[in-house]
């Protein structure tokens, strides 16, 4: 038996000589689709984009709705700039006067984000997007 200084057992550390096992990493399942909801506010000429990881290969939708006032806005779907500033859109959709609009894209496990933006001459206006991804 090995001796234990008093400091460790006052500690909580065992002091036996018996070897423990090592335990097993625990391996945590990738849940797919996700979905990521949110609203917004554009002014004329603005835009907002939202990055997001697939975790795996699959189909991204992102989908435009919830446009008040009615405006023609434009979803697009792509990868984040270099600068940060916005996505490098591979796909896009307009939402006319409000109707709903969404872009679908294949992925792969990665970055990749959503972005919205309004024409010069729209008004201020509030909107929804919903992100289904792998």
């Amino acid at each position: 038996m090995l001796a234990c200084p008093l400091w460790l057992i006052l500690g909580g550390v065992d002091c036996s000589d018996a070897p423990t096992a090592p335990t097993e990493p625990v391996e945590t399942a990738i849940t797919s689709p996700q979905t990521l909801t949110y609203t917004g506010v554009l002014g004329p000429g603005g835009s907002a984009s939202r990055s997001f990881t697939a975790r795996l290969r699959g189909t991204a939708t992102a989908s435009l709705g919830d446009i008040s006032p009615p405006t023609v806005l434009v979803l697009g779907l792509g990868i984040p700039r270099g600068d940060g500033l916005g996505c490098l859109l591979a796909r896009t959709s307009p939402a006319s006067d409000g109707t709903a609009a969404a872009v679908t894209a294949n992925v792969d496990a990665g970055t990749f984000c959503v972005q919205v933006f309004a024409p010069a001459t729209a008004s201020t206006v509030t909107f929804t997007v919903t992100l289904v991804y792998p």
